[in-house]
Order: C-alpha cells, then structure tokens, then sequence
C-alpha cells in the first residue's frame, strides 16, 4: 500500500470518513481554517466578526488531510504540506474533484448571501474604521517591502545616536524582567553624564554619520544608474547639473 493511501485511510479515521465529510456539508462559517499563519484582517483587529470566504476545493482538501499529514509527520513546515498535498491533489479521483467543486459552489451562495447581510448590518462608524484600518496596514505593508528591498539591495543603515552608542558601551546584563527599570536608570546616567564623557559619544556618532551620508549617497548613484530613482531620498541632482552643463556647450 502506497504511503499516500496509507495517509488516505488513516485521514478517513481521524475526521470521521473522508466521503461522509464531502456528504454531510459542515458549516463553512466554523470550519477550522488551515492558514492559521495568516494576518488579521482590518475588521478582525477592530472585534468584527466578518464572514470568512470558504475554502476552495484544494484547500478544502488540504486541511482534510491534515490531521493525517499532521500525525505521520508532526515536524512538517507549511511549505512541506503545500507540497505534499499538491502533489496528491493532482492524484485525486474525478469524482472526489467534482463532489469538492460542487460543494463549494454552494458554499459560496452562502457566503455571498451572508456578507451582503453582514456589510448591511455595519454602521457609519464602523464603515470608517474598517476603511481607516486598511489604509494603515496598506501603509505598514508597504513599509516593510521596502525594508526588505533596501536590505535586498544593500542600503547602507542609519548609524546609532551618541545615546545608544553609550548604552551599547556600557555591557550591562538586563535580567528579563527589569527591561523597563533599566531604561529608566540608563536614561538618567545619560543626563548626569559629564558634558566631556558625553562629547566622546557625540563626536563618534557624528562620525558614523559622515561615513552614512557618504554611503548612502554612493548607492542612490547606483541606484540611478540602475533605474530605480523611486529608492532615492529626492530626484538625483547630479542628472540635473549634466543636463544644464549640456545646453551650455
């Protein structure tokens, strides 16, 4: 017996049998969602219980079979599971594909007619913060593809302030509940430090932040020259003066 099979068989076991699932529609709405790794969504993080769009029929038959992946093979990442249940996706008889797609159509009738209830039901208000919400993870989404790209792409990173460059000095061991104490205590050791001490700190993050400036400018010049003037700070200035140079001669 194929190891697929096997996995079949002990599937049918675990989530009461794999046909009398398909049979027997469940609630769509208190499925158990597969990609549990998924952020929340706008309405979620404001306490809104909004319909959930059900699975379509690989998913669906995905998160069937995962109780079974899930008990053969505990350690199994995400990707591996993807993986694996693609691969036996596309093994699946026709009419076990068909019986899932029909069960989904239905599912989305549903859906539909539950979120037009759901959408009708939602306040002025609430119509705002749902939009205000989206915007603000549109924006921090967008935030953290260009940290990704910068790093990608070898931005040179913004040096430490002459603050953080004393506590860096200064090694203490932070126990982990007394993070907030110790800030504190930081804080005001930095105030009471002599002016001469605290000069010392200043002009080496004064240096470090010559070294960035000319850094940074040498790779928006690269950046330039490789189309991406959408990564520099403003529009490149040194295109500007060639130009000028050029109507002059």
């Amino acid at each position: 017996m194929s190891s697929f099979n096997q996995l079949f068989r002990l599937s049918n076991y675990i989530v009461g049998g794999y046909r009398t699932v398909l049979h027997g529609r469940s609630n769509w709405i208190n499925s158990v969602q597969i990609c549990n790794y998924t952020r929340k969504s706008a309405e979620e993080k404001l306490g809104l219980e909004k319909p959930k769009r059900p699975l379509t029929p690989f998913f669906k038959f995905m998160s069937q079979m995962r109780p079974a992946l899930l008990a053969k093979n505990p350690g199994i990442s995400s990707k591996e599971a993807i993986t694996w249940s693609s691969k036996h996706w596309q093994q699946l008889d026709v009419e076990t594909k068909s019986q899932l797609a029909k069960e989904y159509e239905k599912d989305l009738e549903d859906y539909k007619k539950i979120k037009a209830m759901y959408e009708a039901s939602l306040s002025d208000e609430q119509k705002e913060n749902i939009k205000r919400v989206k915007e603000e993870m549109f924006a921090a989404r967008e935030k953290r593809k260009l940290k990704a790209e910068y790093k990608e792409l070898g931005r040179p990173k913004k040096p430490m302030s002459s603050y953080f460059i004393y506590v860096k000095s200064r090694n203490d061991n932070i126990k982990s509940g007394e993070l907030k104490e110790y800030h504190n205590k930081v804080k005001v050791d930095w105030i009471k430090l002599p002016k001469t001490e605290k000069a010392k700190f200043e002009k080496e993050a004064d240096d470090l932040m010559i070294k960035y400036k000319k850094a940074l400018e040498i790779w928006e010049q690269k950046m330039v020259s490789m189309g991406r003037t959408d990564l520099v700070r403003s529009k490149p200035v040194r295109e500007k003066k060639t130009k000028k140079a050029e109507k002059t001669q």
